[in-house]
C-alpha cells in the first residue's frame, strides 16, 4: 500500500478546471482520477492525499472534491474509511460481464480498460461427460476439446473457465494459442463463431482446487455461468462452465419487453 502526497508524480498533470469548460468541476476531477486508476498509475490499496490537500492543489472547494470522490465510490473505485488510519483508498475495480450479446472475455476486459490474461490449466481432447455430450448434441464415441483456463484482470485471477468444443468441427484447435480468445480462433481458423447462447447463473461454493486457482478461500461464493453457444444454423459449438469471483466481477443482464410479454425467472 502506498500513502500518496500531492507532490507525487501521479498528480503532476491535473485536469483542466477552467471556467470555460462545459463540464462541472467535480465531473472532470472524477474522470481524471478514474483514468489514473484505469491506467494503473493509481493502484489498488493506494491511499490518496488528505482531501484538504488535494482540494488546495486543484484550486477547488472541498465540497467539489467530495462530489468527485463520492462518484468514484459509487462506482466501486474508491473506499472511504473513517478513523485514525482512514482516508480515501483505491480499490480493485469490478469488471462488468454482460450477457447481452456474446463478446468474449478478452473483448469485455478491453472495453473495461483492464489488461486481460490467461493461464491454461489443462487442454486435452477426450471423451465428454454425459452432460457435456448432451449439451453439444454429440453421439457416443464423439470427442471434445477441453480447455480449462484461469482468466485474469491486471494480473489478478477473476474467473475459472471450463470450455468444451466438439472435436469434429475444430480439428487441431489445441495447437493454437489458447491464451488468446478462443472465439477469435474459431472464427479465424474455422469460420465458425457463437451466434446465440443459453445461459444459467447460480451461486456455488468454491472447491479446494477452484479456491487455489482463483486465490480465494475454500467455500467462498462464486458465480457460476453455464453456457451453451450455437452458431448461426443453431448447431451447438461450445459448452462452458465459467466460475467468476463476485468481488472482482459483476454479471450484467439487460431485459427487453417483447410485445408486452415478460419471461419469469424459473423458481428454485
Amino acid at each position: 500500500m502506498r500513502t500518496l502526497t500531492v507532490e507525487d508524480e501521479v498528480f503532476a498533470s491535473p485536469p483542466d478546471l477552467s471556467e470555460a469548460h462545459d463540464l462541472p468541476g467535480h465531473v472532470r476531477i472524477a474522470y481524471w482520477l478514474e483514468r489514473l486508476i484505469a491506467s494503473r498509475r493509481l493502484r489498488s490499496g493506494d491511499r490518496l492525499p488528505a482531501e484538504v490537500q488535494v482540494a488546495a492543489a486543484l484550486g477547488v472547494s472541498r465540497m467539489t472534491l467530495r462530489q468527485a470522490l463520492a462518484g468514484l465510490e459509487s462506482k466501486g473505485l474508491l473506499e472511504r474509511r473513517r478513523g485514525r488510519f482512514g482516508g480515501n483508498f483505491v480499490t480493485e475495480p469490478k469488471v462488468d460481464f454482460t450477457l447481452a450479446g456474446l463478446p468474449g472475455f478478452t473483448e469485455q476486459m478491453r472495453r473495461a480498460h483492464v489488461e486481460a490474461g490467461a493461464h491454461v490449466v489443462r487442454a486435452a481432447t477426450r471423451t465428454p461427460s454425459a452432460d457435456v455430450r448432451a449439451a453439444l448434441g454429440l453421439k457416443r464415441g464423439e470427442q471434445v476439446h477441453e480447455v480449462i483456463r484461469v482468466r485474469s484482470g491486471n494480473g489478478e485471477p477473476v474467473a475459472l473457465e471450463e470450455t468444451y468444443l466438439p472435436a469434429g468441427p475444430f480439428p487441431g484447435l489445441l495447437t493454437h494459442d489458447l491464451t488468446d480468445s478462443i472465439y477469435s480462433t474459431m472464427e479465424r481458423e474455422y469460420a465458425r463463431r457463437p451466434h446465440s447462447a443459453d445461459e444459467v447463473i447460480e451461486p456455488i461454493k468454491a472447491t479446494a482446487q477452484q479456491a487455489e486457482l482463483l486465490n480465494v478461500a475454500v467455500d467462498a461464493v462464486l458465480l457460476l455461468v453455464v453456457r451453451t453457444s450455437y452458431d448461426e444454423a443453431g448447431v451447438p459449438v461450445e459448452h462452458s462452465r465459467d466460475h467468476f469471483r463476485p468481488d472482482r466481477t459483476r454479471i450484467v443482464l439487460r431485459t427487453h419487453v417483447d410485445h408486452g410479454t415478460l419471461t419469469e425467472a424459473e423458481p428454485v
